[in-house]
């Protein structure tokens, strides 16, 4: 370490010495001789006095000298000392200067770098005589360098700052500098320790920016997030939870969060523990419980997830909590609404089969429990298919709408209707007393279909069919219970419909013959068994035949011959009646182009179309590739309908029998006088011919006023210009009746029953001879 050299200040010099010594000597030299000769005049003791005096001036100043001498000594040892005190002192902060991983630099008052440490050297970049020979503003950056002289003026008495230092190469670093005053031989020098503090700097960027990003992430997540002390008092609530709890985060800070965070359970409105009191006690992550609710500062109830954790410092010590929850009633409600569009029919908004099921479950257990009664009844709506497609799907969801309105309404409270699908519904009645009990709710639910149901200012009368089991009697179980009821509903309908009945044994051989009729009809069309039977129409006239009817027979290889009568019902109900009802058509216009192709006389094929064909979108197409594939001339093919499908619906149907007329098909009124017929309607209706229902051919001659209303029919069709024919003629009277009225064709057993197509062949060959 340099020392600086001053001069000697306050110890002796040999000037001194010297000066001090030629003033002492020119003083005696003046005044001892001349007050020796005014003292002794005796030259002798003059001489002798002199030589004394030179004696006593040589004593005088060796003593003097001595003392100079001496104490010169003295203060040079003394010198000497301080001066190794001081060298032992620089040579112990010259080690612990070199070796300190911080800057050292030695500044003097005027602001010059006097000294600076290996590490200063290094981390500037300046040689060490570059470096201490150069002002201290050089370090630093030109907008700092006008506040050197403030530094020089209160760094000796200590200071601390930040600041930015360059080095030679220009970069530049953040030091945290600590100047002290201090002196070297007895000068006075400042003392920089000066830390490079980039890693520190970085470090705190860092920690500010995961500070700003966790800032902006509490500030714009989608959750909510309550931090508090471990006191449970609230430090902190981000946007989204000022807003779901209502208080500002000035407002709530401080408060117990208990106050801000009130939640109850949502079913029972109970208050529920704080996730944060629980994870405070436990030092674990708590969950909320579901169905939970939070109840904000405005008193509005919002449906809510959440969770707590602990916040722990270095020492692991739960020094907090934070609460991190969320609105989830869109979620819960949609759940609910998902709930009970799982368990609800969408339609009706009755329970379904799953819900319905469920209530019979428990409905079943009470009822073993306490050996009690219950019912289960299950409906079908009468004829609805028809009334669905003829007034089409959306007044069909609209009448069914209705329907379940009407029957909830007639129940009794604790009873549950549930849609089965379609037009069926199932009812349980709990802890019914006896059979009577259900027997009343059931005809209290027919009664309800007394009146007619309004929509769209068209009166619409329905029926239904009911159909009951009783528990214990009819089944311990939920599946007997329903499919007993269900049969005991097709027993019903077999009774004629719009009626009840309770299940019985009996009932069971009845629906597996049912079953059985069912899947084997589903097997007729492929394996051949159905067949077409002819029944001739006769010209009043001519007596000739003019025509024939198609009528299907069943000759079942598991069942044998099977009527009509038990069959086309089903196939009704099933919609088997579409597929037998195209191969009818097909059949019966093929045979009937193969007699032509024979030389047999044409003569027109009536074949009978169902209201489920009739309704069908592709039909009038089916009925033209039918023509097409057989050849056989529209002319020659006449489709019967029924009253009630002609009717029904009637601009539809009007719109259909138009399309059928333009093919060329002739159209012909089955049944005709047992429906409500429109007269207006009737007279715009493009028919052929009009058919007198047997019922009232019967009552010819039998004074049931048959002849009256058989007389009306034929004189409506002539005055309308419609050919006219009497169905079921089976004696002389009635046939005599009827030529006498200008009906122009008959059918029956007086002619023929209906017959195989080599029949039918017989009989032509009969009417050439």
């Amino acid at each position: 370490m340099k020392v600086i050299k001053k001069g000697m200040l306050n110890q002796v010099t040999p000037l001194r010495i010297v000066l001090l010594y030629a003033l002492i000597g020119g003083l005696w030299i003046l005044f001892s001789d001349h007050l020796l000769g005014l003292i002794v005049l005796d030259h002798y003791w003059l001489l002798q006095l002199s030589t004394a005096k030179e004696w006593l001036y040589i004593i005088v100043t060796s003593v003097l000298l001595y003392a100079l001498v001496q104490s010169g000594f003295n203060s040079l040892q003394k010198s000497e000392k301080a001066l190794q005190k001081d060298r032992e002192h620089l040579e112990r902060y010259r080690l612990l200067a070199e070796h300190v991983l911080d800057l050292i630099i030695f500044i003097n008052p005027e602001g010059q770098i006097i000294d600076a440490n290996e590490a200063a050297v290094k981390r500037y970049g300046y040689t060490r005589q570059e470096l201490t020979n150069m002002p201290v503003y050089k370090l630093r950056l030109p907008e700092d360098q006008s506040s050197v002289p403030d530094f020089l003026e209160k760094a000796p008495n200590g200071m601390e700052f930040e600041l930015k230092h360059v080095c030679k190469d220009g970069s530049v670093f953040p030091i945290d500098i600590s100047a002290k005053g201090g002196t070297i031989n007895g000068n006075p020098i400042i003392v920089s320790l000066i830390r490079d503090i980039t890693k520190r700097k970085k470090a705190e960027a860092e920690v500010w920016l995961e500070k700003e990003r966790a800032q902006v992430t509490l500030e714009s997540i989608g959750d909510a997030v309550i931090t508090t002390d471990v006191r449970g008092n609230v430090e902190y609530l981000n946007p989204v939870a000022e807003a779901l709890t209502g208080w500002t985060n000035a407002d709530a800070v401080g408060l117990s969060e208990e106050r801000v965070f009130q939640i109850i359970n949502e079913d029972s409105g109970l208050k529920v523990e704080s996730p944060i009191e629980q994870c405070l006690r436990s030092g674990h992550v708590v969950g909320l419980a579901n169905h939970t609710v939070l109840i904000n500062k405005q008193g509005l109830t919002i449906a809510i997830e959440d969770s707590a954790a602990p916040i722990r410092d270095r020492d692991e010590t739960i020094i907090g909590a934070v609460l991190v929850f969320h609105d989830v009633s869109y979620k819960r409600n949609l759940m609910k609404e998902l709930t009970h569009q799982a368990q609800h029919d969408a339609l009706t908004g009755l329970p379904n089969r799953y819900l319905f099921n469920e209530h019979l479950k428990l409905a079943l257990a009470r009822a073993k429990r306490k050996q009690s009664k219950l019912a289960v009844m299950f409906l079908d709506l009468d004829r609805f298919k028809l009334i669905n497609d003829t007034m089409g799907h959306n007044m069909g969801d609209r009448l069914l709408y209705h329907v379940a309105e009407r029957v909830r309404r007639s129940l009794r409270e604790g009873d549950t209707i549930a849609r089965q699908g379609g037009d069926e519904f199932l009812i349980l009645l709990p802890e019914i007393v006896d059979d009577l009990e259900a027997a009343s709710v059931s005809e209290r639910i027919l009664g309800v279909f007394a009146q007619p149901i309004m929509l769209d200012g068209n009166e619409i009368y329905l029926s239904t069919s009911i159909g009951i089991s009783l528990y214990p009697n009819d089944g311990t179980d939920l599946e007997t219970l329903v499919k007993q009821a269900d049969t005991a509903m097709y027993y019903a309908k077999e009774k004629g419909r719009n009626n009840c009945q309770f299940f019985t044994n009996g009932l069971n051989i009845r629906a597996n013959k049912r079953l059985s009729t069912e899947n084997s009809l589903r097997k007729a069309i492929v394996r051949d068994e159905l067949v077409l039977h002819y029944q001739p129409q006769i010209d009043f006239k001519s007596g000739s035949i003019v025509g024939l009817e198609a009528l299907i027979r069943w000759n079942s290889i598991e069942l044998g011959i099977v009527s009509p009568a038990s069959f086309i019902p089903i196939a009704e109900e099933t919609g088997l009646i579409v597929p037998i009802g195209e191969w009818v058509l097909r059949t019966a216009c093929g045979q009937n182009k193969t007699w032509q192709e024979k030389g047999y006389p044409p003569v027109r094929i009536t074949v009978n179309i169902s209201a489920w064909q009739f309704r069908e979108p592709n039909f009038i197409k089916l009925v033209a590739k039918i023509l097409e594939e057989t050849g056989l001339e529209p002319k020659w093919l006449e489709l019967e309908i029924t009253e009630s499908i002609a009717m029904d619906n009637g601009k539809t149907s009007l719109q259909m029998l138009n399309r059928v007329k333009e093919l060329g098909v002739r159209i012909s009124i089955d049944d005709f006088g047992t429906g409500f017929s429109s007269l207006n309607y009737l007279r715009r209706m493009p028919i052929d011919t009009l058919k007198i229902d047997q019922c009232f051919v019967q009552d010819i001659g039998s004074g049931e006023n048959g002849e009256e209303v058989v007389a009306a029919i034929i004189h409506l069709a002539k005055n309308l210009h419609l050919n006219v024919i009497a169905e079921g003629v089976e004696t002389d009277t009635q046939r005599s009746f009827l030529k006498e009225k200008s009906c122009d064709q008959m059918q029956g057993f007086l002619y023929s029953k209906a017959v195989p197509s080599p029949e039918i062949e017989r009989l032509f060959e009969q009417s050439k001879m």
